[in-house]
């Protein structure tokens, strides 16, 4: 079985011990400066323990005490960057360091390289290897960008994103790999030995630690008549679509007088004229007759909300009166795309908050990033994707690991307030799946001005959707969870998981942003798609895009690889957690906001979707968070 390189520098000594000192933990104990708190054995019994005060220097009323390396992992971790600070300071390391926090941990942040856009910084953090009881030092890499400076093209260079010609950075595994060992060649005689007071060393190893390698299955996809494929498009043009449009459909092409001739080229593209090689049609792709015949030009006179509702209006007496036909609105917008987070104005969220209170279909097409030569071409497909699946239709669904199983995708957006950085409005929902990633419903759950009332509710009304009549036929309920969530949101799920006794719960929290990282020892560096490696009982680093078998060929910047965690909230035991992370996999797939769209698990990457768009339309006169909750993915 093959291994993977994990970016953990490990410690070679598996039970050292250190010296602290500590006393007794009081209720009336005033928190001090440099004194922490842990649980420690009394004596030599390690599994009786009390709550010390604990200092790493004497202090009055502190007794010396001996602390292994398995007594308190948080300890010893801490133990390991206070050490590790001291050493680089007494051998006057090479490159300028701090302790920063990060991750809700502190770690030593090395400058590696400056420039006028920022600087390139190497991060080690203390950490514990449950799966091998092995501790070390987490290595990782990240670009931070000057404050006073916008987001640009440089920036992506420096942080590896885009590649020194400008393009998506296929070598992005090797380049991170070859700035850890720049690094290591400069420092790490520095680190190499930590030394104690007592005269003990801790040695850091120089190869990253290796650890074991093991392979989820392939994405297959289920299309018409239950054919599979593990290609989406090529599922879709052989097959057709596992469901499709029952109802005829008009287009109303929403656009500015100046746009007419970009509009009739979209026309021509979305029909498969422009260019059938990379999209053969509407027709042909998705079973939904498009010609001049069901196209509506709705001409737009002026940005006001005024004139804007006019728009809005228009399209609803359109399908009012077309009630036999599903109408969307395809709506071209002139937005400068600066940030991939920022893809469209105040006027689009505008609109596309009337059309959803309106129960319509909207479409954004955004001129500037369309207009340009070849993109129309190769981003016609994934237009006509999503406007397919906004009608009602559903494109695909993908081979289920657990059958019968409801998945929540449970989401936050709170509002802080600017000045004293409060929050003053709590916010969250519920996209609702099965496990083929076929979307059911988006829910909100609470909408709250404090935090106790948000709770309660978020509790209340959770039970109330598992407990709808729509969801009796599920077995199992497995939520996923971000990672930003707060604990005090998890124990209201808790609660509210326990007052359900007919369907077992799972629930998993999801990382996209994690400090975990890994290298193959193939040539690229990069793992294989499905890869996962096991780092502790519970928690699980998996590959969601990497190789392919028999196509070794890295051809576009791969995501970091998605770090999972079982939570224990009262869930029933035994069941196989290979099977859950199957579809975590397979949800990546289910993505109908674009052929091989991101690849992150649905369940997260539309809550990140709608919190975005959550947070643009709070600023509309008149916004009902309620107005949200919608049987139809508006939000691809």
């Amino acid at each position: 079985m093959a291994n993977i390189r994990l970016n953990i520098l490990p410690v070679s000594e598996t039970n050292f011990s250190f010296k602290v000192f500590r006393k007794l933990k009081k209720e009336n104990d005033i928190k001090e400066e440099k004194v922490y708190q842990y649980h420690l054995p009394i004596a030599e019994d390690l599994k009786e323990r009390k709550s010390f005060l604990v200092s790493f220097e004497s202090k009055e009323g502190f007794d010396e005490f001996i602390v292994y390396a398995n007594y308190a992992i948080g300890l010893t971790k801490r133990f390991l960057l206070k050490k590790l600070f001291d050493t680089l300071t007494a051998n006057a390391c090479s490159l300028s360091f701090e302790v920063k926090r990060r991750f809700a941990e502190e770690q030593i942040e090395f400058t590696l390289n400056k420039f006028q856009e920022g600087k390139q910084i190497i991060s080690l953090s203390p950490f514990y290897l449950e799966e091998q009881k092995r501790f070390g030092f987490i290595i990782d890499f990240r670009f931070s960008k000057n404050k006073d400076l916008p987001f640009s093209r440089e920036v992506q260079v420096f942080s590896l994103s885009l590649d020194k010609q400008g393009r998506s950075n296929k070598n992005y595994y090797s380049d991170k790999f070859k700035l850890i060992n720049s690094f290591l060649e400069k420092v790490y005689n520095e680190i190499q030995v930590i030394n104690q007071e007592d005269g003990n060393l801790i040695h850091i190893e120089r190869d990253l630690v290796e650890t074991p390698v093991f392979q989820l299955n392939k994405k297959e996809y289920i299309f018409s008549n239950k054919s599979s494929a593990n290609s989406q498009f090529q599922g879709i043009r052989n097959y057709g679509p596992l469901h499709k449009i029952e109802k005829e459909v008009i287009f109303a092409f929403i656009f500015e007088e100046r746009f007419k001739s970009f509009a009739n080229e979209l026309f021509l593209s979305l029909t498969g004229k422009s260019n059938p090689g990379t999209f053969p049609g509407f027709e042909q792709m998705f079973g939904v007759r498009l010609n001049t015949s069901n196209v509506k030009k709705i001409p737009i006179e002026g940005f006001s909300n005024t004139e804007l509702l006019k728009i809005v209006d228009t399209v609803k007496i359109l399908q009012d009166s077309e009630s036999d036909k599903k109408v969307i609105g395809v709506y071209i917008e002139d937005y400068a795309i600066d940030f991939e987070d920022i893809s469209t104005s105040n006027h689009y969220y505008f609109l596309k908050y009337n059309f959803i209170k309106n129960n319509l279909a909207l479409q954004v097409v955004n001129y500037r990033k369309l207009g340009e030569r070849n993109s129309l071409k190769w981003s016609t497909s994934n237009l006509a994707l999503a406007m397919f699946a906004k009608m009602g239709g559903i494109p695909w669904v993908v081979k289920p690991s657990n059958n019968n199983c409801l998945i929540l995708g449970v989401g936050s957006s709170h509002k802080r307030d600017d000045e004293t950085g409060f929050i003053t409005k709590y916010f969250a929902y519920t996209v609702c799946l099965d496990s083929s990633g076929l979307y059911k419903t988006l829910e909100v759950l609470a909408d709250e001005t404090t935090e106790a009332n948000y709770l309660e509710t978020l509790k209340n009304n959770l039970v109330k959707i598992l407990s709808d009549g729509r969801m009796t036929n599920y077995k199992t309920c497995v939520l996923h969870l971000p990672f930003k969530i707060k604990q005090k949101e998890i124990s209201a799920i808790s609660e509210a998981i326990q007052q359900i006794n007919d369907i077992d719960f799972v629930a998993i929290k999801v990382n996209l942003e994690n400090k975990y990282f890994g290298y193959s020892f193939h040539n690229t560096l990069v793992p294989y798609e499905s890869s996962f490696v096991k780092l502790s009982r519970s928690e699980y680093l998996v590959w969601f895009e990497g190789l392919l078998y028999g196509k070794e060929v890295v051809d576009k910047r791969l995501s970091n690889p998605v770090h999972i965690q079982f939570l224990n909230l009262g869930t029933s035991k035994g069941f196989d957690e290979r099977k859950y992370l199957q579809d975590v996999l397979n949800l990546s797939g289910a993505n109908w906001r674009g052929f091989n769209a991101k690849s992150i698990p649905i369940s997260i990457y539309y809550s990140q979707i709608i919190a975005k768009y959550t947070e643009a339309f709070e600023i509309i006169d008149g916004y009902e968070e309620n107005s949200i909750s919608n049987d139809n993915p508006w939000f691809l």
